[in-house]
């Protein structure tokens, strides 16, 4: 029979487990751990550059925000430095630095002033990876082939223009220059000028733009960099990831291609990076005809309504509009988002055997819905506030 210590014993030793379990626990859920005013001010007199969130309680947009920001801070190394504040119990301080009333605005501060809105994806990594875009020069120089294959992989998208001794390259550095600052909180741009690195990157001419999209394995070139317009284009176009997410920087460009929108709607990070593993097939095989894009509802929630779908839906969901012939069509409620599911229900829809969403109170009639057939009476997206849609006419989808 055991001895009251040692009975005594094991169960302190039990006690203590469940007390250490528990604390873990409540770690591993522990919240927003928000800065004072004072702490705000500390904080962007002492580091050079700090990404602050500016956070109102039981705002869905904040409370979205919440783990995918608690897990960049989590990651980010002594350089780094993210903050939050919340705004409804230190109101003043929110609008002193310029964040107003919004709910989970984020900003960046270079030695104490203000220097950029974010308006990317709201996931951890694609906020670090905007800090470190920002802490990087607008062009990187890079005088080695190490640096070159490090610079290559340090974003999603990078450019790097490669240039030689010539006056014509000259030039075309300061119009690289001009583009990397308009794009800068966007992508990551770099130049070499050193002819042995030049010819480590693979390059056969100078000037030669090449933009290295490392998460779709893409690697694309552009040589007129004489034509800053057409180079405007181009980088614009070769930027569009095969899935990737919709922002507030990319929105209205991806619209204006003018081509059909086929929006991915999924509420957490983790859920959009599933959509984007199950229908990257889907999307690569219609990247030349289609916008495929995954949004987050709450970063865009006026979009789930203008999309044809319930207040009320469960995500994934999903919707095509055909920006040429101003269509609607909501994918179906609980069908499984698989390529070959979506790709069977996009033929039905190009086939006309898929009425197109009116919204409520609306009466339209379709004389035909063959794919060069146009309704009798145009249901028109551009009805909805804030929204701009500028498109050229395509006959596609």
């Amino acid at each position: 029979m055991a001895s009251a210590s040692v009975v005594g014993g094991s169960f302190c030793r039990l006690l203590s487990t469940i007390v250490w379990c528990c604390l873990l626990g409540a770690l591993a859920v522990s919240g927003w751990e928000h800065v004072s005013e004072s702490g705000l001010v500390q904080a962007l007199a002492e580091h050079e550059f700090v990404l602050v969130a500016f956070i109102s309680q039981n705002d869905p947009r904040s409370a979205a925000l919440e783990p995918e920001w608690l897990s960049a801070t989590a990651a980010e190394d002594q350089e780094q430095h993210l903050i939050s504040i919340d705004c409804v119990s230190s109101e003043a301080a929110c609008r002193r630095f310029g964040a107003g009333t919004a709910a989970a605005s984020i900003q960046l501060f270079r030695r104490g002033h203000p220097v950029a809105v974010y308006q990317g994806a709201r996931r951890a990594e694609a906020l670090l990876s905007f800090l470190a875009r920002r802490k990087r020069p607008i062009v990187v120089d890079i005088h080695t082939p190490d640096e070159l294959s490090a610079l290559k992989t340090a974003d999603e998208t990078v450019f790097v223009a490669f240039l030689g001794p010539d006056a014509d390259d000259s030039a075309s550095a300061g119009a690289f220059s001009e583009l990397a600052a308009r794009y800068r909180d966007e992508f990551t741009f770099g130049r070499v000028a050193d002819g042995s690195v030049v010819e480590a990157g693979g390059v056969g001419k100078t000037p030669t733009v090449v933009c290295y999209r490392t998460v779709d394995g893409e690697t694309l070139t552009f040589s007129a960099l004489h034509e800053p317009r057409k180079l405007d284009a181009w980088v614009q176009d070769v930027s569009r990831l095969v899935l990737g997410d919709l922002t507030g920087w990319n929105r209205q460009r991806l619209l204006d291609r003018g081509w059909p929108m086929v929006y991915l709607f999924a509420s957490t990070a983790t859920q959009r990076s599933e959509l984007q593993t199950a229908l990257r097939r889907f999307a690569q095989s219609y990247y030349d005809s289609l916008t495929c894009v995954l949004v987050d509802p709450v970063e865009f929630p006026e979009l789930v309504e203008q999309m044809g779908l319930a207040r009320d839906i469960s995500f994934p969901a999903g919707a095509v509009h055909q920006l040429s012939k101003d269509r609607i069509y909501p994918y179906p409620r609980g069908r499984a988002f698989t390529s070959r599911s979506v790709q069977q229900w996009g033929l039905d829809v190009y086939q006309g055997r898929v009425k197109p969403w009116t919204p409520p109170g609306v009466t339209t009639v379709y004389e035909d819905l063959a794919p060069t057939m146009v309704a009798t009476r145009r249901v028109s997206i551009r009805s909805f506030p804030g929204l701009k849609v500028k498109v050229a006419g395509h006959g596609e989808l």
